[in-house]
């Protein structure tokens, strides 16, 4: 893809893009077709140092392609040379590059994503860096999701600061790992992921602050949980999010969902808003406040695979537990030879995880955590464990190069 730079001073209010916009690396600000409809935008595109369009989209590449065959000509260069004499871009692949362990690149996206929701009003392209940050999470979780579970999970069930941001990374980790199990189109699979990011918008200092909250919500506090979630996806919109089913499923993640028997039977909406839903459900149940410890990962399966009142499980709580097992990777355990654990990834059966073992059975700290199989006799689960009842500090590096490694059968 050739790129050539562009005048923004040509940009106005109302112009629908006969091409499509793109900074230095390649990645589109604008698509063809798009308008650009306010202020906001305008100055968003006019005040980036450059911005450029592929050569063949516009009568300034035409001009630059005859400009580079008259430097050509008068060079007396061989035509194999041409590309010499054209004033183009190259995209550069090396934007974003990732570097440092998966712990700090998820530090990394933990920040920025803390960076972005703090300052969506200020924000000109919030669209295309929340789509950028999905490409992010989506290369990070396929380097490695049992890592990155262990990672997420556990910083969301032990830290009390940034919940709002740790509770939509985690969420937006879990329905990117759920995709392929009904079956999502990549376009659905990414508005979830969206979605899960930005569900909260209009909430995220809110739910920061209720994180460290002793005292029930406000009367105040109240109005603002309950209409937050409309109130996020009319945001969205206002800072220049097009994408309707985004939007529709960050207004609808709190209201209630009905279809057929099957969930793959639901219409698309109702079943992306189902599935985010339950998992929000899910995480936040295992997530401590002040106000209370976290729900054990015991209680918090009960709370989606047979909601209260229901008869029938739930497909999307089920598929939770098929994905990570009764206990998530991340959180604790006690073994029944007395000794605490941190589960590091799902076993065979998902009552059976493997843990490592970081208390021995009289509550103390060992120096190297100790890989159990907890399928093995005398190794086996006792009880699930609230994060906050367990006072440890986890070597995160070393944490991961525990975990075992392949496909389990």
């Amino acid at each position: 893809m050739d790129l050539i730079e562009f005048r923004p001073e040509l940009l106005f209010i109302g112009m629908s893009l006969p091409f499509t916009l793109r900074d230095d690396s390649g990645q589109i600000l604008l698509a063809k077709g798009q308008k650009i409809e306010t202020k906001l935008q305008l100055t968003g595109m006019q005040s980036r140092p450059r911005i450029f369009v592929e050569i063949e989209e516009t009568g300034e590449g035409v001009r630059a392609m005859m400009a580079g065959i008259s430097e050509l000509n008068r060079a007396n260069a061989p035509i194999k040379d041409f590309y010499k004499f054209l004033n183009v871009k190259e995209p550069n692949k090396s934007v974003e590059k990732e570097t440092g362990s998966l712990s700090q690149r998820w530090g990394d996206v933990e920040s920025k994503l803390g960076g972005l929701l703090a300052s969506f009003q200020t924000t000109s392209d919030f669209q295309d860096k929340i789509l950028a940050m999905d490409q992010v999470m989506l290369r990070l979780l396929n380097q490695d999701a049992t890592g990155s579970q262990f990672l997420l999970f556990n910083r969301s069930i032990t830290h009390f600061e940034g919940y709002s941001v740790l509770h939509s990374l985690l969420c937006a980790a879990l329905v990117n790992d759920l995709a392929t199990t009904f079956s999502l189109t990549e376009d659905e699979r990414r508005t979830l992921v969206c979605a899960a990011l930005t569900m909260n918008l209009a909430m995220t200092h809110l739910q920061d602050l209720l994180a460290q909250q002793k005292a029930p919500p406000s009367p105040m506090q109240r109005t603002v949980i309950d209409t937050h979630a409309s109130a996020s996806s009319l945001l969205l919109a206002k800072v220049g999010v097009t994408h309707d089913d985004w939007l529709k499923v960050v207004a609808l993640h709190h209201s209630p969902q009905s279809g057929p028997d099957k969930l793959l039977d639901w219409p698309r909406i109702p079943k992306l808003v189902r599935i985010l839903q339950t998992v929000d459900r899910y995480t936040a149940a295992m997530s401590p406040r002040k106000s209370r410890s976290g729900r054990t990962a015991r209680d918090s399966v009960r709370c989606v695979v047979l909601p209260a009142g229901e008869t029938k499980h739930d497909e999307v709580g089920t598929a939770l537990v098929k994905l990570l097992g009764l206990s998530p990777p991340g959180t604790y355990v006690t073994l029944v030879n007395g000794e605490t654990a941190v589960v590091v990834r799902r076993g065979l059966k998902p009552a059976e995880p493997w843990v490592a073992v970081v208390l021995n059975r009289a509550g103390q700290l060992i120096a190297e955590p100790k890989l159990r199989d907890s399928s093995r006799e005398g190794f086996g689960i006792q009880n699930t464990l609230s994060a906050t009842s367990v006072k440890i500090n986890l070597n995160m590096d070393l944490m991961l190069k525990l975990i075992p490694r392949g496909v389990l059968i």
